[in-house]
């Protein structure tokens, strides 16, 4: 959009047109870099402090669920209970479609297993990868 006083674009000579857009551009990278910068360190304090949430009146920040690790959260099952354990479980299966599908984790329903002591808040810290969680940042 041409600010008030210029003339309109279509009247602008391709020169004139390509010069405008080369520093749109290259402003817009450098916009872009910097808010890629705000993301990273949002996200690292986010990841460092175990948040899922940021309150702010102009933005919606959430971080996304961790990757739960398999091999480490199927203790569970003997602390639980075989019955409990597998309303969270997935097992590995091939779907109709021919799809092959991992052993699965509802993190969801293990986190509510915290709340049984320590020893199972430390089974399920031990098995899941915070480091994969996503920040998504969006104007409201």
């Amino acid at each position: 959009m041409t600010k008030m006083g210029e003339k309109p674009y279509h009247l602008w000579e391709n020169a004139d047109l390509l010069d405008k857009w080369a520093r749109l551009q290259r402003t817009s990278k450098d916009i872009y870099k910097e808010m890629d910068e705000i993301k990273f360190i949002l996200n690292r304090r986010m990841k460092d402090n175990r948040a899922t949430h940021i309150p702010h009146d102009k933005v919606d920040v959430a971080m996304g669920p961790p990757t739960p690790i398999l091999e480490r959260l199927v203790a569970l099952r003997e602390v639980v209970g075989e019955e409990e354990f597998n309303r969270a479980f997935t097992p590995a299966h091939v779907e109709k479609k021919e799809v092959a599908v991992s052993d699965k984790i509802n993190l969801t329903i293990v986190k509510g297993w915290a709340k049984q002591g320590d020893h199972v808040k430390d089974i399920i810290e031990y098995g899941t990868d915070h480091e994969t969680a996503t920040l998504t940042l969006k104007l409201k």
